[in-house]
């Protein structure tokens, strides 16, 4: 497992750029889950291996099945979404999420997770380097590695397809390196990592800066970080953003991401509190096996969420949440969050790095979630991989509460 693992961390973190060459690594999440189930069950089902879960880490697993079974009552009430396949697939895209973090925390119990961060550590510093290096050509002159412009200056993608991928690959491998041992220019490679995400010049990467500096503050005086810690965070967020929100809520329903935030409302109220069931709005799924929704709703016009065309049908997370599994489901999906956190606490209480780390992690999942499916997409899965299984030891004190066999 630990060689595994070690693979495919770099299979991850540059799944975009070599997705055109190697196009079956675009189902790399899927296939990750699915053999994290396989591999959990047969060290579950292995009576010489010890189960060791915190009690937050049980309910997140109980919360999840509770989750999916709302989304199987909002079908079976409504019927909106009439191809099965479309539903069997929604449940694994929502899975993985929850299997990527509790089934790598099972499947990692007995490898050196210390050995492992150095290793991908190493690495880590090496690809920052790299990616910092041909930042500065590019400043320099265009070679290629730029997507549009904004504030009058290129943004910088590397080689992903949109500077989207960089800034998620980027926040990963800062935090695997700030959760392991420093090393002697870990300071500059810091500096290297916040300067990409600056020139990415995108929100959720502004936003990510400014959490990292504010945990840097808090961390200092702080013995661990509480929830309350984190809506602070999203309150400066929120301020940072402004008039982003402001502007997207202007389209109205003229414009993809404010049309599924209120069209999500829309179906939260109409089928309280069940939601409208899999497959049904707001993910790419719902779009490639097209929901009656959008023609429901008139939003089927809408730029990218067109029946032919619906590349911004997974423009934003939420809506996808509170629309298909209603407020009931919204409620759960937070307590779900919450116990990951408290999770977090209990996991890295050890280590204020690492844990600091972990919660970066979390902290660019929650911004991310905002503008894009990060939950349900590739990123997300291997986030959560990595805060389970990449960040160092993460063993249970004896004398914590936990679930054993």
């Amino acid at each position: 497992m630990f060689f595994i693992l070690n693979v495919l961390f770099d299979s991850f973190i540059f799944q975009n750029c070599l997705i055109a060459y190697i196009p079956k690594l675009n189902y790399i999440d899927e296939s990750f889950t699915i053999m994290l189930i396989i591999l959990s069950l047969f060290y579950i089902l292995n009576r010489n291996n010890h189960i060791a879960l915190y009690s937050s880490e049980v309910k997140t697993a109980a919360l999840f099945f509770i989750l999916l079974f709302v989304g199987a009552i909002g079908n079976l009430l409504h019927h909106i979404q009439p191809e099965k396949i479309a539903i069997y697939k929604d449940v694994l895209a929502i899975s993985k999420f929850v299997v990527c973090y509790i089934c790598t925390l099972i499947v990692t119990n007995n490898i050196d997770k210390d050995l492992l961060l150095k290793k991908v550590a190493k690495r880590s510093r090496i690809y920052l380097n790299i990616i910092f290096v041909f930042l500065i050509i590019n400043i320099i002159h265009d070679i290629g590695m730029s997507m549009d412009v904004r504030y009058g200056i290129r943004s910088y993608k590397f080689l992903y397809q949109h500077p989207t991928y960089l800034v998620s690959s980027v926040v990963i491998l800062l935090c695997v390196i700030l959760s392991g041992s420093r090393k002697k220019f870990d300071n500059f490679i810091i500096f290297e990592a916040i300067v990409i995400l600056i020139f990415s010049l995108r929100n959720k990467a502004f936003v990510f800066v400014l959490g990292y500096i504010f945990m840097k503050i808090v961390m200092k005086y702080a013995k661990s970080i509480k929830i309350r810690y984190i809506l602070i965070l999203a309150v400066i967020g929120i301020f940072a953003t402004y008039n982003k929100i402001m502007e997207y809520a202007s389209y109205y329903l003229t414009a993809a991401r404010p049309a599924l935030f209120i069209v999500g409302y829309m179906l939260a109220r109409r089928y309280f509190p069940f939601g409208s069931g899999f497959g049904t709005f707001a993910s790419e799924i719902s779009g490639q096996y097209y929901s009656p929704i959008y023609y429901e709703y008139g939003i089927n016009v809408v730029t990218g969420l067109e029946e032919t065309a619906h590349s911004y049908i997974g423009d934003t997370f939420w809506p996808y949440v509170y629309g298909q599994f209603g407020f009931l489901g919204l409620v759960i999906f937070l307590l779900i969050i919450l116990n990951i956190f408290k999770s977090l606490q209990s996991r890295y209480h050890h280590d204020k790095n690492t844990q600091s780390a972990a919660f970066l992690i979390l902290l660019y999942i929650l911004i991310a979630s905002t503008a894009e499916a990060i939950f349900t997409d590739v990123t997300g899965c291997f986030s959560f991989a990595v805060i389970a299984g990449y960040l160092g030891n993460n063993i249970i004190a004896h004398n914590s509460q936990k679930i054993c066999k």
